[in-house]
């Protein structure tokens, strides 16, 4: 596809103006004629801030360690500062961010010091509104686009996002777009990043049909520049001038919501081609159904389904699904050993069922067990490592098996702004999760995880408060 043909397909989408990413509509619903500064308007200002320490122990997080491999202890500290703003139908949002391991003396962890959203929005009326800048970009549950507030610095996006909410709140509706530089070069310079995109575009709709019943539709589409090996550098290239895209379908059945018993289903097909150029055809499914056996104690059974290269090997389709803009925790068990960013998170595809069960034994404390088993999608005796370098390690293997997690979660909230969570998994590893980890089998130790959070979320202004405090 021609950058030109990009330009003019986001250029259509930005002018059509009236939907994108969720959460563009802040505020309450103002008519056109709200608009201007009418002394009946009223002004908001708030200033918050949140410092979340976290204590972690890895001993197999994401990865297996070999036997001369010790696991490790350390704390990651995020601090926040942010600013809410709203007069009438306009407002603004900026969060100052900071994310940090203790004992840091050379620069900061991801992201470290800077603007984490910036954002200006207007609700233009009648349910609609827009709102542009930095901001997270997320929907449904996070599974394919997602602010995963996991990472110390979650990711967040330059976009111009158009939205509509009905005032029965029973219709939601978003279109958007965003495109990356990485300078203000005057002319066209490869962005050149393979973990990023340098278009996006996004649709999404969902509506309650009914109270047992709801629908939502997301589309993502991003646009990456060809990469190609250049022979005379011998690396990696990028070529501007020609743009391939990747487009991710998927679709929400949110089932009796609020009874003792409800679903939530959803399937993602993507389809296009990768910055390499090869062509794209893979999948994502998930249900997972929620029973309130008792007031105190809820069942979760879910299964989950990615696709992966293995499937079809030698076919000229890729068949692994990308997740790279997903929640990067948690879905796919909370050892992250197959999270997108993982070394092996879409070579071999996945079924995963689990169950879990939580105990929630007062209003300010949960406890959550979970259990859950993985498997590839791979046919036995699929090669898995093609001339493996590993001494007395096979190229093929018979197992699918990849191992058990179980997982145990506690939550207590002690007080409105103040939070305390902790959280420790175990995985068992089986031979073919250590040949993906190009590691011989039977040579891996035990895998645990564990953590302590605590976050504190203090409101240090409120315009409204203030004037209360004033009033005669």
């Amino acid at each position: 596809m021609k950058l030109k043909h990009i330009s003019t397909l986001i250029a259509f989408c930005l002018g059509s103006g009236s939907l994108l990413p969720a959460a563009a509509s802040t505020g309450k619903d103002k008519d056109s004629e709200s608009q201007g500064n009418s002394p009946k308007e009223e002004t908001q200002f708030v200033i918050s801030a949140e410092i979340r320490e976290r204590g972690v122990y890895s001993h197999g997080y994401e990865q297996p360690l070999r036997l001369d491999q010790k696991g490790s202890f350390f704390v990651g500290q995020r601090t926040r500062l942010n600013f809410d703003f709203r007069k009438g139908p306009t407002g603004f949002f900026v969060q100052i961010e900071d994310g940090r391991i203790w004992g840091e003396t050379n620069g900061s962890h991801s992201q470290g010091l800077g603007i984490a959203q910036a954002y200006f929005h207007y609700d233009i009326g009648k349910g609609f509104g827009f709102k542009v800048g930095r901001m997270p970009l997320h929907y449904e549950d996070g599974r394919y686009l997602s602010y995963s507030s996991w990472d110390e610095c979650p990711k967040t996006h330059d976009a111009l996002v158009f939205s509509f909410r009905s005032r029965d709140k029973k219709t939601k509706a978003d279109i958007g777009a965003s495109f990356s530089n990485t300078s203000d070069s005057y002319f066209l310079n490869p962005y050149g990043l393979d973990n990023y995109f340098k278009y996006l575009l996004i649709g999404y709709v969902s509506h309650q049909f009914a109270p047992d019943l709801r629908i939502g539709l997301l589309s993502v589409t991003d646009f990456q520049e060809r990469k190609y090996w250049d022979a005379g550098l011998e690396d990696y290239a990028y070529d501007p001038g020609r743009i391939y895209g990747r487009s991710t379908v998927g679709l929400y059945l949110d089932l009796f919501k609020g009874r003792k018993v409800s679903a939530l289903a959803y399937g993602y097909g993507q389809f296009g081609r990768l910055n390499t150029g090869r062509h794209v055809a893979s999948g994502l499914a998930s249900v997972k159904m929620k029973y309130k056996a008792m007031p105190k104690i809820e069942l979760q059974l879910g299964y989950d389904f990615v696709s992966g290269d293995w499937m079809d090997e030698g076919s000229e389709y890729a068949r692994d699904f990308s997740k790279f803009l997903g929640s990067t925790h948690s879905f796919l068990g909370i050892m992250d050993f197959f999270s997108p960013g993982s070394r092996h998170s879409s070579i071999c595809g996945l079924h995963q069922p689990q169950l879990s069960i939580i105990f929630r034994p007062a209003p300010k404390h949960s406890l959550e067990l979970t259990g859950r088993y993985f498997w590839t999608v791979a046919r036995p005796g699929l090669t898995i490592l093609d001339e493996s370098d590993i001494p007395g390690a096979e190229t093929t293997y018979d197992s699918r098996d990849l191992g058990f997690e179980g997982s145990l979660i506690y939550k207590y909230s002690i007080r409105p702004d103040l939070s305390l969570e902790a959280g420790y998994a175990l995985h068992t590893p089986t031979e073919t999760l250590e040949i993906l980890n190009e590691m011989m089998p039977g040579s891996s130790k035990f895998a645990h995880f564990g953590y302590v959070m605590i976050s504190y979320k203090p409101t240090l202004f409120n315009l409204a408060n203030h004037r209360k405090g004033h009033d005669d």
